[in-house]
């Protein structure tokens, strides 16, 4: 029965804790946390005026301060201001998100959801997109470690801001490439053609200073430490069209006398279609994926004649000390194409 009894005085003891609690946030100006407590209530049909009162005040007096400080950080005119401005935005919406549910009499007896910033806020946004994307590249564009933990954290915020952001696959991909330890450059093929040792070698093999200092070629899957990424060249397709002979046969004549031309050309291309995927230690899906097409083509033209030599044009006799070749393997070919994926890997890895 004494427990009973209690439960009412302890109700009573925590209802008024909670209310002092409130109180002490609004006269320490911690605006946003009174809100948060009371607009809840409010919301469920609390309708205790001091609540009201205290819930109004807050609202008002936060969003004056951060239209002051937008209103100062504007008034730099410099372009590293706009991140926090629209995060200042971004509050006050938040604000109104807290309060549009309460009932129109109190909307409108404390004057709340009446200021109109809506277009100032899509504004504030691509100016703090354009921002962050322009210090990221320059930050990036140093090549340092340091500058690259840097943009790390406007890469970060430009996510918060936008996560749509066309420019983030790009510079979230070239920020883990300044901050690895290691760059491991790997072949997987996924083709039914078997690659060659001389293809993979010609892959991996990267001239001194041609990319990142960091960057290994290696065979295999390798196991990746903390600040390790792996650039993961994936062969889909690899296209070899069979040796092709074309001839055009025409007549040239000069003072009655008639020479056959044939024009012939030899063609023989080979076309490796795939993706680069960049890996970290931190999941087993790839952060970014960047597809490639390397073609690597053969052709050789040469013109042969049956009749007089001194019938032929000036420009059939310019051709006439071209010859056949013989057409280059596969094999060949395909080393050709890795040289040149190797080049563009290369440059890939230097965006």
């Amino acid at each position: 029965m004494k427990i009973l009894r209690l439960i009412p005085v302890l109700l009573l003891g925590a209802m008024l804790t909670a209310c002092n609690t409130t109180k002490k946030l609004f006269e320490a100006h911690e605006y946003d946390q009174v809100i948060q407590r009371l607009a809840p209530k409010i919301c469920d049909g609390d309708k205790n005026a001091e609540h009201i009162d205290m819930l109004a005040a807050s609202y008002h007096n936060a969003n004056q301060a951060d239209h002051e400080r937008i209103q100062t950080l504007k008034n730099t005119g410099q372009p590293d201001v706009w991140p926090e401005i629209y995060q200042r935005f971004c509050n006050m919406r938040g604000r109104d998100d807290a309060v549009k549910c309460f009932p129109d009499e109190i909307l409108d007896g404390k004057n709340l959801i009446k200021v109109a910033y809506e277009n100032e806020m899509v504004a504030a946004r691509n100016k703090a997109e354009n921002y962050l994307v322009a210090k990221t590249n320059q930050l990036l564009g140093t090549n340092t470690k340091e500058d690259a933990l840097e943009a790390k954290s406007c890469i970060e915020q430009l996510s918060n801001i936008n996560k749509a952001n066309s420019n983030l696959p790009l510079l979230w991909k070239r920020c883990q490439l300044r901050v690895a330890d290691r760059l491991l450059v790997t072949v997987d093929n996924r083709t039914e053609i078997p690659l060659s040792r001389g293809f993979i070698d010609a892959v991996l093999r990267f001239d001194n200073g041609e990319t990142l200092a960091n960057v290994e070629g290696v065979s295999g899957r390798p196991r990746l430490k903390k600040n390790d990424v792996e650039a993961r060249i994936v062969v889909n397709d690899v296209q070899a069209t069979p040796d092709r002979h074309d001839e055009v046969t025409f007549q040239e004549t000069n003072a009655g006398k008639t020479v056959e031309v044939t024009d012939h050309t030899q063609n023989k291309v080979v076309v490796l279609m795939g993706t680069v995927q960049y890996f970290n230690a931190e999941s087993e899906q790839a952060f970014a994926t960047v597809p490639f097409e390397v073609k690597s083509a053969f052709r050789n033209s040469y013109t042969t004649i049956k009749g007089d030599r001194e019938v032929c044009s000036a420009e059939t006799l310019s051709r006439l000390d071209s010859r056949p070749l013989p057409f280059p393997t596969d094999e060949s070919m395909l080393v050709d194409a890795a040289k040149r994926l190797n080049d563009i890997v290369a440059n890939e890895l230097k965006k």
